[in-house]
């Protein structure tokens, strides 16, 4: 009987469905135990037989996992519960301590630094300042202090760290894990960032761009597959995080998501670039704070200086929390600059999910909330399909750095991320 090119096709898409359930693939054993790590990760406490019914593995298979990731202390046997008539099921839960991992995210204005767990838990914290100088060495110095003493305080075992992951401005190389001239940091032409940081602090480092783990970061915890969805990462500078299928996607060099170059305002002013009205020009941070200073709403400031933008730029917010009407005007127009961005990423993508985040995203929140659902839901030539969540971050400001250290844990703990999340 002849095979059509219907059949074929049919026959791939089953193929790729078992792929995804954790069957042949390559380095099987990895994926698997991987795929089940996830699973209990994820919840609150899962049987073996329910294992065995999300992977499609065999109950000896599972049993095999199971006992490698409890030697590992990777996970833990919780108990037996019953389930009506039939036998005590075991009960899996992930141990939380079993690993560690630091996420570090550098802003121009700011670093933060969390440790987290296996769990998805942050059990430690520290932000401080970005040094403001022209040389990378003052910032991985402050860097190098800021995660030691991250790990000290938090009492944390050291030998249970998996590695480092940093979300950082772009553009990145991801061959040399390098950062090569980011527009916000002076003096960053070429910054061998990752074997910097690990020559100094002795562990594994993943670096990512900033808008990319935070797009992570989102969807670290997710309880379903994720949207299909942009994360608009708000910070000294603008980007997006793409997630389609439920997979990050990071383009051909891992720079996705340079969106200051969208239309924010038709009849804005010209951009460096060349175009009109882009967001770069008009609705950056340092943009409208020295819109704020010229209009008398703010006192004089130096917008080079990043760390002074974020603090001026949170006194706009406040002000404008307070009734100001300039200053609402201010961060509506530039809510509406916003809006038309996400906008045309919904039409080119198919999205249903816009999130915002990042450290400048409470002072945007009131603003972009009220405006930008709207502006969205009008350009979305898509409405009658399907809806377009408008949201801000379900993590809070440390999103980079959770994602960021999800990176890390992934890459010496899991497989890919967005390949472990299972079809129905």
């Amino acid at each position: 009987m002849t095979r059509t090119d219907a059949d074929l096709g049919e026959k791939t898409q089953h193929r790729v469905r078992n792929e995804r359930r954790g069957t042949n693939l390559p380095r099987v054993a990895d994926y698997n135990q991987m795929l089940v790590l996830d699973l209990i990760r994820r919840s609150e406490g899962i049987s073996r037989v329910e294992l065995v019914q999300r992977t499609g593995l065999s109950a000896q298979t599972l049993s095999n996992i199971a006992r490698r990731l409890v030697d590992a202390h990777l996970i833990r046997q919780s108990g037996r519960v019953h389930s009506g008539a039939g036998a005590p099921r075991t009960i899996f839960e992930v141990e939380e301590n079993g690993r560690y991992a630091v996420g570090l995210h550098i802003d121009p204005a700011r670093l933060t630094c969390i440790l987290m767990n296996l769990a998805g838990d942050v059990v430690a914290t520290t932000v401080e300042s970005t040094p403001a100088t022209p040389d990378p060495a003052d910032v991985l110095n402050a860097i190098e202090a800021s995660i030691g003493r991250l790990i000290t305080e938090s009492g944390a075992d050291r030998s249970r760290i998996a590695g480092i992951g940093v979300a950082t401005p772009g553009p990145i190389d991801l061959t040399q894990g390098a950062v090569i001239g980011a527009p916000n940091l002076p003096g960053w032409e070429i910054v061998q960032l990752r074997s910097e940081l690990s020559a100094r602090m002795g562990l594994p480092v993943i670096i990512e761009k900033d808008s990319t783990a935070a797009a992570q970061g989102e969807i670290w915890n997710a309880d379903e597959k994720p949207d299909n969805l942009a994360f608009i990462y708000l910070g000294t500078g603008v980007a997006a995080g793409i997630v389609l299928d439920g997979e990050i996607m990071r383009g051909a060099s891992a720079n996705i998501g340079d969106i200051g170059h969208l239309s924010a305002d038709p009849d804005g002013p010209i951009c460096y670039c060349g175009g009109r009205g882009c967001l770069s020009a008009t609705a950056m941070p340092a943009t409208l704070v020295a819109s704020a200073v010229a209009q008398g709403v703010l006192h004089s400031v130096d917008v080079s200086d990043a760390h002074a933008v974020e603090v001026a730029l949170a006194e706009l917010g406040r002000i404008a929390t307070a009734g100001h009407p300039t200053a609402i005007g201010i961060l509506d127009r530039a809510a509406h600059g916003f809006g038309r961005v996400a906008g045309q990423l919904v039409n080119m993508l198919d999205l249903d999910a816009i999130v915002f985040g990042g450290p400048q995203w409470e002072t945007f929140r009131p603003s972009f909330l009220r405006v930008v659902p709207a502006i969205v839901e009008r350009l979305f030539m898509g409405r009658d399909l399907h809806h377009v969540d408008v949201r801000g971050t379900s993590i809070g400001d440390p999103v980079g750095a959770v994602g960021a250290a999800s990176l890390a844990m992934w890459s010496t703990t899991f497989d890919t991320p967005g390949r472990l999340y299972l079809t129905s």
